[in-house]
């Protein structure tokens, strides 16, 4: 998105000046950010239900949203369908969304990420971070049908911003610390009954009357996953980044590994000292060790500006040299950067396990950098059977694409372009979830620019190079090429 950021001079003038309530459309997208998939192991559904947020980015309506589709009811192809049409047939326009009156919510603008909990049990919860004034964590459930939304938090009726969680009120800070001003990243361990939802923020803390940077601090807030409430949070809920003498640097986004969770650096911003660049490339949080941080030192050895999505997957599990009753957990990392933008891909040894002790440190090797598309933000991980080598997608908000790599080539095997090449309507794909059954994919990318989602199909992952858009969900977002601004069109009924 980094080409059409608006100044804030431009949000003054934006369609936001009714004094009457403008509600966000409850039948189309409003600059789709976070994205989140599920499809119950029973029950009828061939195609899942995916979950998006509205990020209302130049406030347009009073608020953002969070809507749940039925991706069977909006007419998409059945999931691993070989391709019968030829190559270079349009994608569908599948415009009408089939919203019903329970799957939508609203909250606060400015959406983030979005990260699904759904521990054995219980249907899921959403999480999406957001940061318009309060900077807040939003929890919204979904029922079991997988359509029907509620406010996790209390909330009244559809509206979730009431009782929703403000990131910068914490009970028992000092000073106004903690706190996550402007959050964007949230993670959770999807199955863990027990998981914390890890949220990351742009936007450095400090004392007000401050110029030095060495009194700032970034943190990681983490968050109890089944009691996101403000009574049930605390100081101890957050983690600070800058720690024995470090840079605090703020973080971009999060991925939970089996002892840490890795943290990407990214630019960041605060009152008194303006915009600030990355201090850190990735860092390393001990979920194990309260408190303690690890810095990779990536900076040293590959040169980038900042970094964005991150993922890990675990590589392999093995008995600890001379102890039997220890084991080793060893993790690939992998992890976009911008300046230039590219996927580095580390191996990290000794990442977790079972009786490590206290204070363990693992051991991370760069293992190759790719070049990428320009404004690389989201990455997805698609496994292939045990033993082969992963996919990875890439979405670019520059070049209009969705990226994929292929580990078992070492190089880009396909570029599917989901905008329409039109300059005034850029389609800035921006999140990304996915759908893996056995030997096929489908990805999803929110296309933040045109307002709709972008569905690639990938039948055969032993032919990644075949994968091919196949629908855009969602009625087109009109643009007014002066401004770089939505137009801001009727709200529905």
């Amino acid at each position: 998105m980094r080409a059409y950021i608006l100044t804030s001079a431009l949000l003054l003038v934006s369609c936001d000046t009714d004094p009457e309530p403008r509600p966000p459309p409850s039948t189309r997208l409003v600059y789709p950010s976070g994205i989140a998939f599920w499809r119950p192991e029973a029950g009828p559904s061939t195609n899942g239900f995916l979950y998006v947020a509205s990020a209302n980015f130049d406030k347009c309506y009073d608020s953002g949203s969070v809507v749940a589709l039925d991706l069977d009811a909006v007419g998409l192809r059945p999931f691993g369908t070989p391709f019968t049409e030829p190559a270079g047939t349009p994608a569908a326009d599948l415009i009408d969304l089939r919203l019903g009156s329970q799957a939508y919510v609203q909250i606060q603008s400015f959406a983030g990420e979005m990260a699904l909990w759904s521990p054995p049990g219980r249907p899921p919860r959403l999480f999406v971070p957001s940061r318009a004034e309060g900077s807040f964590l939003h929890a919204v459930d979904v029922a079991a049908d997988g359509t029907t939304l509620s406010c996790a938090q209390g909330g009244t009726g559809r509206d979730c911003r009431v009782n929703a969680l403000s990131l910068i009120d914490i009970p028992g800070s000092t000073n106004g610390q903690p706190a996550a001003p402007s959050p964007i990243g949230v993670s959770v361990e999807s199955a863990n009954p027990d998981a914390r939802v890890w949220v990351s923020h742009t936007e450095l803390v400090g004392p007000p009357e401050s110029g030095l940077e060495s009194e700032f601090q970034s943190y990681l807030a983490a968050i109890p996953a089944a009691n996101p409430i403000r009574d049930a949070v605390g100081p101890g809920d957050f983690v600070a980044l800058g720690t024995e003498g470090r840079p605090a640097g703020a973080a971009h986004a999060t991925a939970i590994g089996s002892r840490y969770v890795y943290a990407s650096g990214r630019n960041s911003t605060a009152p008194q000292l303006g915009s600030l660049p990355a201090r850190f490339i990735l860092r390393m949080v001990d979920r194990q060790v309260p408190g303690r941080v690890l810095d990779t030192g990536l900076e040293l050895s590959y040169s980038v500006r900042e970094a964005r999505g991150v993922a890990v997957v675990t590589t392999g599990t093995r008995p600890a040299p001379n102890d039997a009753t220890r084991t080793i957990v060893d993790e690939r990392v992998y992890l976009l950067a911008r300046g230039p933008d590219t996927l580095l891909i580390l191996d990290v040894v000794d990442a977790g396990g079972t009786g490590l002790d206290a204070t363990s440190t693992p051991t991370v090797r760069l293992v190759s950098a790719l070049p990428l598309p320009n404004g690389s933000a989201e990455l997805e991980v698609i496994p292939r059977a045990a033993g082969r080598g992963n996919l990875v997608a890439v979405t670019g908000s520059g070049d209009e694409a969705v990226a994929l790599y292929d580990e078992e080539l070492g190089q880009l095997v396909a570029q599917v372009e989901v905008g329409v090449g039109n300059p005034n309507q850029p389609s800035q794909p921006v999140g990304l979830a996915a759908d893996v059954r056995g030997n096929s994919a489908r990805l999803f990318a929110s296309t933040f620019g045109d307002g709709r989602i972008a569905v690639i199909d990938i039948p055969d992952l032993d032919r990644p190079q075949n994968a091919r858009l196949v629908a855009r969900l969602g009625a087109a977002q009109l643009r007014d090429p002066r401004q770089g601004t939505s137009v801001c069109q009727e709200t529905s009924p």
